[in-house]
């Protein structure tokens, strides 16, 4: 992540800066470290989801050097993909559930780069479904709930966001907020995180226009350049910094 930080020039910049630009260098680094992915996908799997698939299928692959001796390259292909399809959709399941588990890593990645370089102090928390940053810290958490914030991430809405949802209900802290860059925020995600539980949603700009009106919905924008240092300051009036 730090090579990334650097590529893109944002290690260079003052964390004023980042701060007015966290919503464009989320999105910038989602969409660079997706094309990393993609590239390194390619590289890998190109060569090694073919090799395991014919090393693990000795009889198909026999299957299909036969036909080529009597019906050509067309029908060994017809052959292999015919009686090798179970093990492909197998393969490429695998492939897409290990891109969301780096995607969901990738995300946490950036969201604690951006912080750092933001100069907002925070801690970590690994929990099953997802990674919480507790701001500032955990201890000053425990001393002021009240003023201290958690920020909880989701790379995507699609899937467990109601049991994250509850989890972070139980905390009983007025400054919960869930992260995503998920572009597919709906009405009904609104309604359950911001109305129904009284949480804070933190969203791609883009996203929190179509929902300005609602005050439990930030930009990243906003996020950076209005929640956080205001509560910042409390936290250094509060000497929990």
């Amino acid at each position: 992540m730090r090579e990334v930080i650097s590529e893109l020039g944002y290690d260079r910049m003052s964390h004023e800066d980042v701060r007015e630009s966290f919503d464009c260098i989320m999105r910038n680094m989602e969409d660079h470290m997706f094309a990393l992915y993609e590239q390194y996908e390619q590289k890998v799997n190109a060569v090694d989801i073919p090799k395991r698939l014919l090393d693990n299928n000795p009889d198909e692959l026999q299957l299909a050097e036969d036909a080529s001796r009597f019906r050509g390259f067309r029908e060994v292909v017809f052959v292999l993909f015919s009686h090798l399809y179970p093990e492909l959709r197998k393969e490429f399941s695998s492939v897409s559930q290990s891109r969301m588990a780096r995607g969901g890593r990738s995300f946490e990645s950036q969201f604690a780069c951006l912080l750092r370089l933001a100069r907002f102090p925070f801690e970590q928390q690994h929990l099953e479904y997802r990674t919480d940053f507790i701001l500032p810290s955990h201890a000053a958490f425990n001393e002021n709930s009240t003023v201290c914030a958690v920020a909880s991430l989701k790379r995507t809405l699609r899937e467990r966001w109601r049991q994250v949802v509850a989890e972070l209900v139980s905390l009983r802290a007025p400054n919960v907020f869930l992260v995503t860059v998920d572009r597919r925020v709906t009405k009904g995600h609104i309604n359950g995180i911001c109305e129904e539980h009284k949480l804070h949603l933190v969203v791609l700009d883009e996203v929190k226009s179509k929902y300005s009106h609602n005050p439990r919905v930030l930009g990243f924008t906003q996020f950076a350049n209005e929640r956080l240092p205001n509560l910042q300051s409390q936290w250094s009036a509060g000497g929990l910094l």
